[in-house]
């Protein structure tokens, strides 16, 4: 971005800023004096006044997480690959959503100042909420920029430096932005420019990454540029008859066409048609080199989707992954899931409750949906409700649902609650040790009497449903503690499948070669000896879902049809080969730290919840949910 002084700005914002910011920073560039237009004008904000910072509560972060669970798992090596150079130099690396709220923080070594200045996970950035931000701002004006200190609308956030780049889909609509942001530089604006480069140089790779996904089963242009130009290759997907279904930015500037390219069949573009392309690249030929329509000449390559590799693969009986994994497909090779399967498929049918399982990521969903479909109620409906990403005071609306008018705020036509959606099919009650205690007796009482009420109701609705439920925690430890009822805990255990973690499955070479088989689809993708070595001894502290990550973006990332060690991620590469000793939940491990933490945080502030709970950067209500979720309720004063 250019620095513009005041007098080239047009006369109203030129006013404006003389009027609103004097004495703030010198020289605004005109994309910053704008922002601090919109912000005064357009969002009504003072910059006088406090700033007013939003933060989303946990539940409210996991939720938000795993709506944008693609967009994270695309973003999480571009993101880990910018931290591990800017850290070191005291820079915090954030990846936002299109509105402005985190979803994944790198922070460096001395936590605390970052997170008190909000670069944390579920801070929202909005520019209507914050005012002029590097986050914020680099969403509206959807270009690279840099808000440095006092640029910032608010004084609160002058003490940060942020260089933002935009994120955009293979469709041009805008994902996020990727930003790094540094306390009290004492340098001038210009000493930011570098780190300006190098957080859009990750922007691209993020971006390539993701139309490389998009476009996996499609054939890929890539037209000339530098082999060491790192970023800005020039992709072009094309259909089957070789037409253009999708360009990233470097395609669209170097063809000239914007978004005109779109629907353009390949002979238009360069001098020479799909299936002579197909030609030089089955003789042998990477490349060829071929001029643009009215343009320069360029080095093409062309990548086909493996087909023809797949076919062959299915011709030699290899399994194909169905489009539904079935119960046998999910135990795989491993005996102990291949037994629990055979108990599964005798009581399916029997009106037998079902309870899964095991760590957080080894796929109790999946299991669910499995059931659900090797029962005869596959044609009914399947509910899945998660109880611990939901707010206490609306899982009761959410699983028993309510009438009409029944309170303030409330749909005037009512709500059907999860139990009645799936009447006639699964109902699928994920995280249920973290359903409340009074919940906890209203849906005993319904599968006890097969019917519900709905709140504000009268009359009873007739349930016949399925149910499936699943937990990471130690169901009978609680029921012990008085933490779950012992009543409801033996009506929901009618036969219970506890899903093995990855690092304990015996078949679990065969499993990664599955995943990988599932998400590279019509691709041929191979993984190098090295790679499966490091897969394989691997921990996999998040499981399959975990696995899942990693693979769908090595695959966007694999050259040549090879996952090598470099498109896997640094955590991946950098544990021991040994096994963990002791296979603990990583739930429970996060428990135990995050209780300890509160412990000796209440201890350092006298028991004051008010000021440990601004010290852990949450509310005081949530603080002392937590507190009796631990039983650290009696250290409060």
């Amino acid at each position: 971005m250019i620095a513009r002084p005041p007098s080239e700005l047009p006369t109203e914002l030129s006013a404006f800023v003389a009027t609103h910011f004097a004495g703030r920073a010198s020289n605004p560039d005109r994309l910053i004096a704008e922002s601090w237009y919109r912000s005064v004008h357009e969002h009504g904000l003072d910059p006088t006044q406090p700033a007013s910072h939003v933060q989303l509560e946990q539940h409210e972060i996991r939720v938000h997480q795993e709506e944008h669970h693609d967009f994270l798992a695309i973003a999480s090596q571009g993101v880990e690959g910018l931290s591990r150079r800017l850290n070191p130099a005291g820079f915090a690396v954030l990846l936002s959503d299109h509105r402005g709220i985190t979803l994944d923080a790198r922070l460096p070594g001395q936590h605390s100042p970052y997170a008190d200045s909000g670069l944390v996970v579920g801070s929202c950035w909005d520019e209507s909420l914050v005012g002029t931000n590097g986050i914020g701002t680099g969403l509206a004006a959807c270009q690279p920029l840099i808000i440095h200190r006092d640029e910032h609308f608010f004084s609160s956030n002058a003490m940060l430096s942020c260089s933002v780049a935009p994120l955009f889909d293979a469709q041009g609509a805008l994902m996020g932005c990727l930003n790094a942001s540094c306390l009290n530089s004492g340098g001038p604006k210009q000493a930011q420019y570098l780190t300006l480069q190098l957080v859009s140089l990750y922007a691209r790779l993020i971006e390539n990454a993701s139309f490389r996904q998009r476009y996996a089963s499609c054939a890929m242009l890539t037209l000339g540029g530098d082999a060491g130009d790192l970023g800005n290759e020039r992709l072009v997907a094309l259909d089957a008859t070789g037409r253009v279904l999708g360009a990233n930015r470097a395609a669209f500037v170097a063809t000239g066409q914007d978004r005109a390219l779109m629907g353009e069949a390949v002979q238009d573009v360069l001098s020479m048609s799909l299936d002579e392309l197909i030609t030089l690249t089955h003789g042998g030929q990477r490349s060829a080199s071929l001029r643009l329509a009215g343009g320069p000449a360029l080095e093409v390559t062309l990548r086909m989707p493996a087909t023809a590799a797949r076919r062959a693969r299915n011709e030699r009986g290899l399994s194909v992954v169905p489009a539904e994994p079935t119960l046998e497909h999910l135990a795989g090779e491993d005996p102990g899931l291949q037994r629990s399967v055979q108990k599964l498929r005798r009581v399916l049918d029997r009106d037998i409750s079902l309870l899964l399982t095991g760590e957080t990521g080894t796929g109790k969903e999946a299991f669910a949906r499995a059931i659900h479909q090797a029962s005869v109620r596959a044609t009914g409906p399947f509910v899945a409700l998660n109880c611990a990403a939901i707010p206490e005071s609306l899982i009761e609306s959410e699983l028993f649902g309510y009438r009409a008018g029944t309170f303030t705020g409330a749909s005037r036509q009512g709500m059907k609650g999860k139990l009645e959606q799936a009447n006639g099919g699964t109902l699928f009650l994920d995280e249920i040790g973290d359903m409340p205690a009074h919940l906890q007796t209203r849906l005993l009482r319904v599968l006890a009497e097969r019917e519900l009420v709905p709140l504000g109701g009268a009359t009873p609705v007739s349930l016949n449903v399925q149910l499936v439920c699943a937990t990471h925690r130690d169901l009978p430890a609680m029921v012990a503690a008085g933490e779950f009822r012992e009543d409801l805990y033996y009506r929901l255990n009618g036969l219970t499948v506890r899903l093995p973690a990855l690092r304990d499955r015996a078949d679990r070479v065969g499993l990664i070669r599955r995943v990988l088989q599932r998400e590279a689809g019509d691709e041929h993708v191979e993984l190098t000896a090295e790679a499966t070595e490091r897969l394989t001894a691997y921990g996999w502290p998040g499981n399959v879902r975990q696995l899942i990550n990693v693979l769908r973006c090595a695959v966007a990332l694999a050259d040549d049809g090879m996952i090598g060690l470099d498109c896997l991620p640094p955590e991946v590469m950098s544990v021991p080969n040994e096994q963990p000793p002791v296979a603990q939940s990583l739930e429970t491990t996060r428990d135990a730290a995050e209780a300890a933490l509160m412990q000796s945080t209440l201890e350092q502030h006298g028991g004051n919840v008010t000021s440990a709970a601004r010290s852990l950067g949450i509310n005081r209500a949530t603080l002392y949910r937590k507190l009796h979720r631990y039983g650290l309720a009696a250290l409060r004063t």
